[in-house]
């Protein structure tokens, strides 16, 4: 079932209110109205079923019946090169759908995108609340700015308790994912790797080896950036959550 966001702020004592862009798509295009049960979410991983006391076009606001909490329960960070044309879109509202926890985009030396402005990420965080909304997840898929591919690496590595990996078109093929999860450690989360078209330089793999970075094969065939970023998150979910 559908839920709709509301600010965290706008949660308390177990009454809620809507305003902004959530007030007009609730009244004006759900029409919800007054004693009407909704569902909502505030982003933090709480999830409301909730009963409308006030709602027009002006004002909507309710009460609280009950309360879960849910987030995923693996960490799942994927490092990215940006897909041409609408495709990182398209992305970002599949990784939302499967329960990513953050995209950071990563600049490496074969990219072509390396960038977007202020209103592309308005609208990346867009995709990403409406993917929470539709799926019925309680968070919201963080995205992040840019960032420089040895940053990037480094700031992986600090995460002790994670599996770090990344997809490498000239790892060997018996390097996959499977034979890292086969070792029954217990990781915390994982951070994933994903190339531009073109894929990492030997180098670029060289220093995220250098880090503890483990490169792996997603197989024979090369993907796409945005094909390979889905493939290997839903591969990393499987086999940690033990769904294989």
């Amino acid at each position: 079932m559908p839920h709709f966001y509301v600010k965290p702020e706008n949660i308390k004592n177990g009454l809620f209110s809507v305003d902004g862009e959530q007030l007009h798509y609730l009244s004006e295009v759900r029409r919800f109205k007054t004693g009407d049960e909704i569902m909502i979410f505030d982003g933090a991983g709480n999830s409301y079923k909730a009963v409308l006391t006030s709602a027009d076009k002006k004002h909507m606001s309710g009460k609280i019946i009950s309360s879960s909490y849910r987030v995923p329960e693996f960490t799942v960070n994927l490092y990215t090169a940006i897909p041409k044309g609408d495709r990182f879109e398209w992305l970002i509202e599949k990784c939302g759908e499967l329960g990513i926890s953050g995209i950071i985009p990563v600049n490496a030396k074969r990219s072509v995108i390396t960038s977007f402005s202020d209103n592309k990420s308005e609208r990346f965080e867009k995709i990403s609340l409406a993917a929470s909304s539709q799926c019925g997840r309680n968070d919201i898929m963080k995205i992040y700015p840019p960032s420089d591919f040895r940053t990037a690496c480094k700031q992986a590595s600090a995460d002790k308790d994670f599996i770090n990996i990344m997809a490498w078109e000239s790892a060997a093929e018996n390097q996959s994912l499977a034979e890292f999860f086969s070792k029954k450690i217990k990781y915390a989360g994982a951070n994933i790797f994903i190339g531009p078209e073109g894929g990492f330089e030997n180098g670029e793999a060289d220093f995220a080896l250098s880090l503890g970075i483990k490169t792996v094969s997603l197989g024979k065939n090369i993907l796409r950036v945005e094909t390979a970023a889905l493939a290997a998150s839903v591969l990393v979910l499987n086999y940690a959550t033990g769904r294989h």
